[in-house]
């Protein structure tokens, strides 16, 4: 019982989504490549709330087929993963859809990847930041004022409402699990929460757990509106390479494919003119892979004629 099949990187983007999207044929040869010494590995799925590994992965050959023996594997959801290094969570630029290891069995499988950067300028930018952070204040109870700076590695908050002051950091990294609705996973660190007046009359008044809860659950939902924002610029940066007048493409390619940040960065973003400017934005490596799912691609395509 084995995963086997061939691994691409798709050269032109245009042609490949005209004949394997559009009119669902194998994609023509010149829109892809065989991609050699990329890593497929499978991966637990989010139903069974493990994060380690099942396998070692196995390594694409020179013609960029795989072979991954899952004759061990448990009866249990699992997603598919390549990417360009043999360390875990590094490097991802496709997950599959969930699926049953029974499924991934049946059939010889290609996997097509096409990949993009984000322009700095097209980044998540500071001014990006001021204005969700105006929507965030509205939405945490007694929240007066909220401040966030772009940094090198991550974004530094500051709030203060009620007399009461907190700080932290909101942590990005590219999400790396079997949830294809993000591209982001995000974390608090360094959570600080100061509260006027000595601690006992504190805890009489107010609960200092539910003010870090409410200010958490703020930040969760600016998280998610970055990754949005940069998921909507990613697949921007695929339907902009094609020239069609199908106004439901992007769509088409969110029923097809998968979206998954490779890398993420934090350039300083130029000024007006090509001066060098003091604010960051967020920014990255994007992948777009075929298929979404395994349950389908035994189904006979029809062949390039």
């Amino acid at each position: 019982m084995t995963l086997h099949g061939t691994l691409y990187e798709i050269t032109n983007f245009a042609s490949f989504v005209q004949t394997h999207v559009m009119e669902s044929h194998q994609p023509h040869p010149n829109s892809v490549r065989p991609l050699k010494n990329g890593w497929i590995r499978l991966c637990p799925g989010e139903e069974t709330h493990s994060e380690s590994p099942l396998l070692p992965p196995c390594r694409t050959d020179n013609t960029g087929r795989f072979e991954l023996d899952i004759s061990q594997v448990p009866d249990a959801p699992v997603f598919v993963v390549a990417g360009g290094s043999e360390k875990l969570r590094e490097n991802y630029w496709y997950r599959s859809a969930s699926v049953r290891p029974v499924a991934l069995e049946q059939h010889a499988h290609e996997i097509y990847v096409a990949r993009a950067t984000i322009p700095d300028e097209s980044g998540f930018s500071q001014a990006d930041l001021a204005g969700l952070l105006e929507q965030t204040k509205k939405q945490v109870s007694d929240l007066e004022q909220i401040t966030g700076t772009i940094t090198q590695s991550d974004i530094a908050l500051q709030c203060v409402g009620k007399g009461g002051r907190a700080s932290g950091r909101l942590v990005l990294d590219p999400d790396q699990s079997g949830d294809l609705e993000t591209i982001l996973h995000h974390s608090v660190e360094d959570f600080r929460l100061e509260l006027p007046g000595p601690s006992w009359l504190v805890g009489l008044l107010v609960s200092r757990d539910a003010i870090e809860t409410s200010i958490r659950n703020g930040l969760r939902d600016l998280a998610l509106e970055i990754d949005e924002r940069l998921r909507l610029r990613a697949i921007a940066l695929f339907t902009d390479q094609v020239q069609t007048t199908d106004p439901v493409l992007g769509a088409r390619l969110a029923d097809k494919a998968t979206l998954t940040l490779e890398r993420l960065r934090y350039p300083l973003v130029a000024g007006t003119g090509g001066t060098s400017g003091g604010d960051r934005a967020i920014t990255g490596d994007v992948c777009l892979g075929f298929p979404q799912t395994f349950q389908d691609s035994g189904q006979r395509q029809q062949e390039f004629p």
